[in-house]
């Protein structure tokens, strides 16, 4: 059943998100054709009089207001993403919800899934609309410009060639790191729509935006509190660095020097994400299972 609901839940948020993406990556090409035009013009020597002017006045403005509308593109995703979480659940669609025979652990899996998804699709079509233009927007002589992607490939290279397969441990820990705290972001968001919408009826999201705000702090405290109790061990390995003379070292033990002083602290930071998305995870099944009142 939770399939069936991940499927219904991101063909929902499809229909508003797929066209802002589609949207998204036309404003790009556009934006970045007209920004090479104008570069284009100032290669030539063009004068800035008469038409030729206008049209470059013209095309950069609407070039500005492609950028600015493919920000505003990225964040209408995430809002988006919680408006429909909270219309299917805190309004009167809520009784809809709940009448489905799946239990509220399958619900709240299928909202945090199907955010995840999108959320990580914009992220690959925003790192798709910085890619086109640094192919296109950056060409001043030629029509496509790949000279970064040679200098990335060779560094890569260069950094497997000198570091090899030990790099592939990091790389994981970083993406792993990554899922857990989008995950933590999203949760954080969905429970204080929900505290929100329990204690107040009228203003629900001012609400959970209050509410939002109030987690952050006491989440901020118990990790401070928490460093300072466990922090002093963490940052003695990076402490511990300052005299070892690098100047000696190969790049492979300078790489495992570092490597093993950062471990500590990224499992930590790790482990505290993981412990606060479960704490905020049943602490949304909860209230959604007891307390909340659609009425």
């Amino acid at each position: 059943m939770l399939g069936k609901l991940i499927k219904y839940d991101f063909r929902s948020l499809s229909r508003i998100l797929f066209p802002t993406q589609i949207a998204m990556l036309g404003a790009t090409i556009i934006a970045t054709l007209g920004f090479l035009f104008n570069v284009r013009i100032d290669l030539s020597g063009a004068s800035m009089n008469g038409g030729i002017g206008l049209l470059r006045i013209i095309i950069g403005f609407l070039s500005g207001i492609m950028v600015l509308g493919i920000i505003a593109a990225s964040f209408l995703v995430a809002f988006i993403i919680f408006q429909r979480f909270y219309k299917s659940l805190m309004s009167d669609e809520g009784y809809l919800t709940f009448t489905l025979p799946v239990t509220t652990t399958d619900i709240l899996w299928s909202k945090l899934i199907t955010a995840m998804l999108w959320t990580i699709i914009s992220g690959v079509v925003i790192f798709i609309c910085i890619n086109i233009f640094l192919v296109l927007g950056t060409s001043r002589r030629v029509v496509f410009n790949f000279e970064i992607y040679r200098e990335i490939s060779r560094f890569i290279h260069e950094a497997f060639q000198t570091i090899g397969g030990k790099l592939t441990v990091p790389m994981i820990e970083f993406v792993l790191l990554s899922l857990v705290s989008l995950a933590y972001s999203i949760l954080h968001v969905y429970l204080a729509l929900i505290i929100g919408g329990i204690v107040s009826q009228k203003h629900k999201v001012l609400a959970g935006i209050g509410f939002y705000f109030a987690i952050s702090m006491i989440v901020g405290t118990i990790s401070s509190v928490v460093q300072y109790f466990i922090g002093e061990p963490l940052l003695s390995r990076f402490n511990a660095l300052e005299g070892v003379p690098f100047d000696s070292r190969t790049p492979i033990e300078i790489y495992d020097i570092i490597f093993s002083a950062s471990q500590p602290y990224y499992w930590f930071m790790l482990i505290f994400m993981l412990a606060l998305s479960a704490a905020f995870f049943i602490l949304c099944h909860y209230l959604l299972k007891n307390k909340l009142n659609l009425e």
